[in-house]
């Protein structure tokens, strides 16, 4: 069951892609048809947090199928609205999980080929979550603070990698949005949320 704050938080975003209160997992997808990484998918244990997509979210493709425009500002439209700004774009996937209205946030980006040029996607994603955040405490009066971020580069998609990580996954180290935490993986693959977080004792596995 999601506290009453990370409800009004999932009421209020288009793109949310799964939950702790139903899901045990999270898929990430690529569309691209030339992408060799196109499915990653988290194992979690039911608990407060949610996955939600600001990729597709900037975008109304769950409103009407035909459409494209931005649902809440040309600001973070890709294309000549807004070639003039560096927060026009998104990551791939952001994980929200409570710990009594502390948040760890991890952002998750899947790249085919050599992960770079992927530090505007996270600044601008991390941007977007302060203003919900923002929103979430000004008209709802619920507070939940960041307290830890994690930036995650999952990359690769070659069918030589094992889908699943070993028993023992490598320790996560901390990132920033220029320097990511970086992942070689396979495609499709399969590993667990809490590989990606550093010292994390809760209820997310």
């Amino acid at each position: 069951m999601l506290a009453s704050a990370m409800e009004k938080l999932k009421d209020s975003l288009s793109c949310i892609t799964h939950n702790g209160a139903q899901s045990t997992h999270i898929l990430i997808k690529e569309s691209s048809s030339a992408a060799t990484l196109k499915k990653v998918t988290l194992l979690a244990r039911q608990g407060d947090w949610l996955s939600f997509n600001p990729d597709d979210g900037r975008k109304c493709k769950h409103i009407h199928s035909k459409c494209n425009a931005v649902v809440m500002s040309p600001l973070l439209k890709v294309g000549e609205a807004g070639a003039a700004h560096d927060h026009h774009c998104a990551c791939d996937c952001v994980v929200v999980i409570n710990r009594n209205g502390e948040l760890t946030v991890v952002y998750i980006d899947l790249k085919s080929g050599n992960p770079v040029g992927y530090e505007k996607q996270f600044r601008s994603t991390r941007q977007f979550m302060r203003y919900a955040l923002g929103l979430l405490e000004e008209f709802h009066k619920e507070k939940m603070s960041i307290v830890e971020e994690r930036y995650v580069i999952l990359y690769g998609g070659k069918s030589s990698f094992l889908n699943k990580t070993s028993t023992t996954p490598p320790k996560m180290r901390q990132s920033k949005p220029d320097n990511a935490y970086k992942r070689e993986v396979s495609n499709p693959a399969e590993l667990y949320l809490k590989e990606l977080l550093t010292d994390y004792k809760g209820v997310v596995a």
